[in-house]
C-alpha cells in the first residue's frame, strides 16, 4: 500500500512502521535511563558510610553536597530520621577517589553551603589518621565552633520568625530573609547595629546582675563563632550584596538590552528566511573564486615575500626620509650596454695590457657587487681634503712622505678610490726614490 507521506516510494506496510518506531522509542528509552543513571552516579565506584547526626537544622535534603576542607568529596544519598531523641542516620556516598584522603577520625556537623542557607554535611578534620573504609560510621562534631554555630543559626532564625514572616513567604533560607530586609538601606543598618550596640550593653548590664551570661551576650558569642567557623559564608554573604544592588538598579537597561538582543536577532532570521535564494546564490558563486584561491595557494608566500623586498628596496633606496620625497639614480642608454671585462682587453701577440690582470673578471650581477672592483668606505669618501688617511695612501704610494704638491696633484686621484701598488716583474712591489 503505498503511503502519501512517504517521497522515495519504498512503500513500507504499517507493521513495519509500527516495528521502526517501536525500536526508535526503546532505542531513546534507553539513552534517557542511561543518561539518568550517569548523572546520577549509578556507573562510578563510591564509598559509602552512615553520619549519625542528633542535629539536622531545617532538614538535610538528598543529593545535598559533602565537603571537606572546602573540597566536594560526595553527596547524601538518603536520611533516615529519628524519632524523639533517637539519632538520625545520613547515608553518605563518597568518591573513591577522594576518600583514600579522608581520614577515619573526622566527624560531620550541618552548615549553610550558600547564600541561600541550603544545607550541606562538612566533614571536620581532627588530625591524621586511617582512611576511612566503607561502611564506617561518622560521629557528630561536638566542638565548640559547631556549638556556637548551631546557636547561632537558632538565634537566627527565631529572630526572623519574630519579624513577622508569614508561612505563604516563598523564602529559601535565613539568610535570604536577611538579605531582603537589608537591600538598600546600607545606612539605616549601620545606624540601627550603633543603636542596638547601646541597647545591648544597657541590657547586659542590667541582664547579668546575677553574674550569669546574658541571651544577648550568647548571641554576639555565637556570632563570633559563626565568623569564626564559617568565614566564607559571612564573605560570600559580603560579595553578593553589590551584584544583586547593581542588578537591582540597572534592572531596566537589562530589560532594554535584552529586547534590544532579542528584536536583532528576529529581524536577522526574517532577513535569511526572506532571502534564502540570493544567500544560495551568493554561496554557489563563491565557489570558483574559492578554487582559484586554493590552486594558487602555494604561491602566497613568495607573492608576499616579493612585496616585503619591493618596498625594502623602495624605502633604503628611492624613499628619502629627511625631505619626505622619493629619488631615484636611472640610467637611460641608447644602445646595448656591456661591461668591460678582462676578455675584451688589448693583446699584441704575446704581449698583453695592464687591464688583462686588473680588470674584471666577469660582467657585473646586478644587485651583488660581483666582478667588480671594490671601492672605498663611505666614510673615507666624506673626509676633507688633505685627512690622514689620504696623506697615509699618497705616501704608501710615492715610497716617501708626500709634500704639499704631491698632495695637490695625487690627492683628487685618490681621493675616493681604492689605490693599490702592484709589483712589476722583475721589480720591487714599493718605488723608492723621491716623489715623481
Amino acid at each position: 500500500m503505498y503511503l502519501g507521506f512517504e517521497s522515495d516510494n519504498r512503500n513500507l506496510t504499517n507493521t513495519k512502521l509500527v516495528l521502526r518506531g517501536m525500536a526508535f522509542i526503546l532505542a531513546a528509552a534507553g539513552l534517557v535511563a542511561v543518561g539518568t543513571a550517569r548523572s546520577e552516579g549509578r556507573f562510578e565506584h563510591r564509598v559509602e558510610v552512615t553520619a549519625l547526626m542528633s542535629n539536622l537544622g531545617d532538614g538535610l535534603p538528598p543529593r545535598s553536597d559533602v565537603k571537606y576542607l572546602g573540597v566536594l568529596v560526595g553527596v547524601v544519598e538518603s536520611v533516615v530520621s529519628g524519632r524523639g531523641d533517637r539519632i538520625s542516620r545520613v547515608r553518605i556516598a563518597l568518591r573513591s577517589d577522594r576518600a583514600s584522603g579522608i581520614p577515619a577520625t573526622v566527624t560531620a556537623r550541618v552548615v549553610p553551603s550558600n547564600v541561600f542557607a541550603v544545607p550541606s554535611i562538612q566533614l571536620v578534620d581532627n588530625g591524621p589518621g586511617p582512611a576511612l573504609r566503607p561502611g564506617a560510621d561518622i560521629a557528630e562534631d561536638r566542638g565548640s565552633a559547631t556549638v556556637q554555630l548551631q546557636t547561632s543559626l537558632t538565634a537566627l532564625s527565631r529572630i526572623a520568625a519574630a519579624a513577622g514572616r508569614s508561612g505563604t513567604d516563598p523564602t529559601v533560607g535565613i539568610l535570604e530573609t536577611v538579605q531582603r530586609a537589608t537591600n538598600g538601606r546600607g545606612a539605616e543598618a549601620v545606624e540601627a547595629a550603633a543603636q542596638l550596640e547601646r541597647i545591648v550593653a544597657a541590657l547586659t548590664e542590667v541582664a547579668s546582675a546575677d553574674g550569669t551570661a546574658s541571651t544577648l551576650a550568647t548571641l554576639s558569642t555565637a556570632i563570633a563563632g559563626l565568623r569564626s567557623a564559617a568565614p566564607d559564608l559571612l564573605a560570600a554573604v559580603n560579595q553578593s550584596v553589590a551584584p544583586m544592588r547593581t542588578l537591582a538598579e540597572q534592572r531596566a537597561q537589562l530589560a532594554r538590552l535584552l529586547t534590544g538582543g532579542l528584536v536583532t536577532a528576529t529581524t536577522v532570521g526574517d532577513g535569511m528566511v526572506a532571502h534564502t535564494a540570493t544567500v544560495t546564490d551568493i554561496t554557489g558563486a563563491m565557489a570558483p573564486v574559492l578554487d582559484v584561491l586554493g590552486r594558487g595557494s602555494q604561491n602566497f608566500v613568495r607573492m608576499t615575500t616579493s612585496q616585503t623586498r619591493i618596498a625594502q628596496k623602495f624605502y633604503t633606496e628611492f624613499w628619502r626620509a629627511d625631505t619626505q620625497s622619493a629619488t631615484a639614480n636611472v640610467i637611460i642608454e641608447l644602445t646595448p650596454h656591456k661591461l668591460y671585462s678582462r676578455a675584451d682587453c688589448p693583446r699584441y701577440g704575446e704581449l698583453a695590457g695592464p687591464s688583462c690582470v686588473t680588470g674584471s673578471e666577469g660582467p657585473a650581477v646586478l644587485g651583488t657587487g660581483d666582478g667588480l672592483p671594490a671601492s672605498r668606505p663611505a666614510a673615507a669618501r666624506e673626509q676633507p681634503p688633505g685627512n690622514v688617511d689620504e696623506r697615509a695612501q699618497i705616501a704608501e704610494i710615492l715610497g716617501a712622505t708626500p709634500n704639499v704638491a704631491a698632495e695637490l696633484l695625487l690627492g683628487p686621484l685618490v681621493r675616493g678610490n681604492d689605490v693599490r701598488v702592484v709589483p712589476v716583474d722583475g721589480s720591487s712591489a714599493q718605488p723608492t726614490g723621491g716623489v715623481r
